[in-house]
């Protein structure tokens, strides 16, 4: 009978936490907005929040960078794939994708043609589309 107990309990709390990561991530809405950002939800949107900002100041600062439309991410995962993709190209010194902008950055050592940063994007399983400078 215990074993019951204890497994309904861990279920109630798995789905609690899932609920909150939903709400976090896909909706936007912080678990603790009344905590000030202290819970573990809002600490872990924030560092991720802050990984983005910070890709994007280092890609501001090289001489060099793109902005590429991207449609088909979905979630952080697609976002990491995106980035991946595009910093194993020569001449990609630091990359950064939204989800919510759905678009990804490139900082350029050197100047590389549109074609070559859509064809990374597309063999990831996404669609490229406009590069912007």
């Amino acid at each position: 009978m215990a074993t019951y107990v204890l497994g309904a309990v861990i279920a109630v709390a798995l789905a609690n936490g899932l609920r909150i990561i939903y709400n976090a991530f896909f909706k936007g809405e912080a678990a603790c907005c009344d905590s000030g950002g202290a819970c573990a939800g809002c600490a872990l949107k924030n560092a991720m929040d802050n990984s983005y900002r910070a890709r994007v100041e280092k890609i501001e600062k090289c001489e060099l960078h793109k902005t590429i439309d991207v449609d088909g991410m979905t979630c952080e995962h697609c976002v990491a794939n995106v980035v991946r993709a595009l910093e194993k190209i020569d001449g990609v010194k630091v990359a950064a994708a939204s989800l919510e902008k759905q678009s990804a950055q490139a900082g350029l050592s050197k100047d590389i043609p549109d074609e070559i940063l859509r064809e990374a994007i597309n063999k990831a399983g996404y669609h490229a589309g406009a590069v912007t400078i």
